[in-house]
């Protein structure tokens, strides 16, 4: 009394044994449904409507109980809706189906599931959090059944392929805004899914990804890790979207998070965002072709090189960028052991960039290179350094170890008072502007202590050479010596002391005359190191998984 079907004109062919069997395993019945309209269901907890339906199915003897039974059944309609508990609902436009089952044809006491589905616009979902609206969907996929293996995806072992067009999906327990997919094929196999063409659209973020992923059952056996090598292009990326998605994955729980000190909160307290956690338990590597990509307040353009994904390390290969300051390459690599104890290594240099921009992108080097502040124009700045950092990625200064280089042409003294001062006490030409004809400068960070190696200064008619130390508490001591000036004589200042108690004494030059401080190469080397140091992190864990 809870079942019920309506229909105005259905006709029903049986036949007993199948005549016109259309495979070899499906002789024994045959049973077709042909509806203009059916109305189907159980009472308060499942409803069916289709129009224009054509139900077939044929069989062996499914009383046989010594073999797999061989089922045919296909099935199509102009349109089918369906709900369940009123929870579950679906709608779809020319749904055509084939499904069969059959024996294997290598263990015939094992089942192989075939289906074979195509159809134009899908609606379906699982109450608000799961929803999907699917212009065209095509499925061809071959499953075989084992149920003495112990994982899914090896007692279901499918193979096949999946072609979607013009895809709205909203799954709000696993992504807190919806998907559009344009275009995804894909071909499967028990061991690789390779992803021909997917045109994805997520939120603030577009990609195009095609590539292979390989090692799924070693995998899915927790024998090793998941591999994968895929082409990604974009026209705009939210970085901070995408890390915030992908931060934490692979991590069976929250071992990271284990004896990690946590701050004190209160109702008032401020909260620190978690740090991206690089996704484990996956080598993934990304050919990246980024028209641009936004990280927090800066817009970058053309981007182009390799970013892999490698078991909690994440390393960028020689990414060439742009933005509206500067044309820069970029090497890094980012580890996260844990929350509290990230460490970071990168090769990072900016060509033709305005001084004041460069303090904007890089905060801290205003820390470790004071005199930069006196500086406008532009110049080239290049910079090797690792460090570790905490929660709130700043640098831990006893961690931090490094080296950098920046040079520019007829760049400008931003202190025009103590230009003038200085114009005065050397006798500069009258018409002389605030100018530096050219910088070239050297240093490396150790801990807390900056050194800064003899560079030359030219200003006017004036060549000076600077060195020094100074301290992340800003106290400094530093040599500036006159090698090539008007005066006839050429002398040292030593400066030391800091902003607010300033000293100095004048000594013998230690140069000679024309004097041009050799090229250090600190830059060069330390960029080797963190290199090698990339290279063997990478082969370690090759080894390891």
């Amino acid at each position: 009394d809870s079942i019920f079907v309506e229909t105005n004109h259905s006709n029903f062919l049986f036949e007993l044994p199948n005549s016109h069997p259309t495979t070899r395993n499906t002789g024994f019945l045959s049973a077709t449904i042909l509806s203009d309209d059916l109305h189907a269901g159980m009472i308060s907890s499942a409803d069916a409507s289709l129009k224009s339906m054509s139900v077939k199915v044929e069989t062996s003897n499914v009383l046989d109980t010594t073999q797999i039974p061989g089922i045919l059944l296909s099935f199509v309609s102009k349109q089918l809706q369906a709900s369940m508990d009123d929870t579950m609902s679906v709608a779809i436009v020319n749904p055509d189906l084939t499904l069969s089952l059959s024996p294997q044809r290598r263990n015939a006491g094992k089942p192989r599931i075939k289906v074979d589905y195509k159809g134009d616009k899908l609606d379906a979902g699982m109450g608000h959090a799961l929803t999907a609206a699917v212009e065209k969907l095509a499925i061809n996929a071959t499953v075989t059944y084992d149920s003495d293996k112990k994982e899914l995806i090896e007692q279901f072992m499918p193979r096949g392929n999946v072609n979607v067009q013009n895809a709205h999906i909203t799954m709000l327990d696993m992504l807190p805004y919806p998907m559009d997919i344009s275009t995804l094929k894909m071909e499967c196999t028990p061991r690789q899914f390779i992803i021909e063409k997917a045109s994805i659209k997520l939120d603030k973020s577009d990609f195009q990804l095609s590539g292979q992923l390989d090692n799924i059952l070693p995998y899915f056996r927790k024998d090793s890790i998941l591999r994968g090598v895929f082409d990604f292009n974009s026209d705009n990326i939210d970085i901070g979207q995408l890390m915030a998605l992908t931060s934490g994955m692979g991590e069976e729980d929250s071992l990271q998070m284990v004896n990690e000190p946590q701050p004190a909160t209160t109702d008032t307290a401020t909260t620190v965002e978690d740090p991206f956690m690089v996704p484990k338990g996956i080598d993934f590597v990304l050919r990246t072709n980024i028209k641009q990509a936004t990280v927090g307040n800066n817009v970058f353009n053309k981007i182009k090189g390799d970013v892999r994904v490698h078991d909690g390390l994440l390393v960028l290969q020689d990414l060439s960028l742009t933005s509206p300051a500067a044309t820069m390459q970029l090497t890094a690599m980012y580890r996260t052991p844990r929350k509290n104890h990230l460490y970071v290594g990168f090769d990072f240099h900016l060509m033709q960039i305005e001084i004041s921009d460069l303090l904007g992108m890089i905060p801290d080097l205003d820390t470790l290179m004071p005199m930069l502040r006196s500086f406008g124009g532009k110049g080239e700045f290049h910079i090797a350094a690792e460090t570790n950092l905490d929660s709130a990625y700043n640098p831990k200064m006893s961690t931090l170890l490094g080296a950098a280089s920046i040079s520019g042409q007829d760049l400008v003294l931003m202190d025009g008072e103590t230009f003038s001062e200085i114009a005065k006490m050397l006798r500069f030409n009258k018409k002389a502007e605030n100018k530096v004809d050219s910088l070239s400068a050297e240093f490396t960070i150790f801990r807390k202590e900056i050194d800064v190696y003899p560079f030359l200064l030219v200003m006017d008619k004036y060549k000076v050479v600077v060195a020094g130390q100074h301290n992340l508490d800003m106290n400094f001591k530093y040599d500036i010596s006159i090698v090539d000036s008007p005066v006839p004589f050429r002398i040292t200042a030593e400066v030391q002391g800091n902003m607010d108690k300033l000293g100095y004494k004048l000594a013998k030059c230690k140069y000679p005359d024309f004097y041009r401080p050799a090229y250090q190469g600190k830059v060069e080397n330390k960029q080797l190191q963190l290199r090698q140091q990339i290279r063997e992190s990478l082969v370690s864990k090759v080894a390891t998984n």
